[in-house]
């Protein structure tokens, strides 16, 4: 009997390599990370998400290109939205990008780039990530807008890619009126680096 339940066992560890499956603890796809990632992360401090909770924040599922937008709903509601993006090249596997957008009507954002090992979440975004200088982002925008009453202050973000692995920096629609690319950071070698003429 014993041997009959081991070669069971060993003939379902050998189905699941061989039908691509992530092993146990090794979360193969965005969504399974969104189930997965902390709380606070996603700008939700002091609270408590189920798994139906978090699914049902979901707003764009692209899972097959390793990205989602995320919108509060219910008791979590606030305004804005979180993106989730998933880099299979980081510094060292598989990174999480995840930026949460809180507006009203001028977003802020928090751009953070995450690593899932061991069950633990190592934090990133120091390692692989430094914003354009204000100076330069100033410089951008009076390009894009010459007129623009906001140069002083760009309203801008970083944009997580829902195909390839560029960062963008754009305008914030709902106070330049439109969204306009002003400059793309490029993964490269593991770290965001800006693309040529952008830095």
């Amino acid at each position: 009997m014993r041997e009959t339940i081991s070669r069971l066992a060993g003939a379902a560890i050998l189905l699941a390599l061989a039908s691509g499956m992530p092993a146990a603890g090794a979360p193969g796809s965005v969504k399974d990370l969104l189930l997965l990632i902390p709380e606070k992360y996603l700008g939700l401090e002091g609270t408590t998400l189920s798994a139906a909770e978090r699914l049902a924040m979901i707003e764009i599922d692209d899972t097959a290109h390793g990205w989602l937008r995320l919108a509060g709903r219910g008791a979590h509601a606030f305004e804005g939205w979180i993106e989730l993006a998933l880099f299979r090249k980081g510094p060292a596997g598989a990174m999480l990008g995840v930026a949460v957008n809180q507006c009203g009507p001028l977003c802020e954002q928090r751009l953070t780039f995450l690593q899932y090992a061991g069950g633990e979440w190592l934090d990133l975004t120091a390692a692989v990530f430094q914003p354009l200088p204000a100076g330069r982002v100033r410089q951008l925008y009076r390009a894009a807008f010459p007129d623009g009453e906001s140069a002083a202050d760009p309203p801008v973000l970083y944009r997580l890619p829902r195909q390839g692995t560029d960062l963008l920096l754009v305008t914030q629609e709902a106070v330049a009126g439109r969204e306009v690319e002003l400059a793309r950071l490029q993964l490269i070698d593991g770290r965001f680096r800006a693309a040529p003429g952008a830095d």
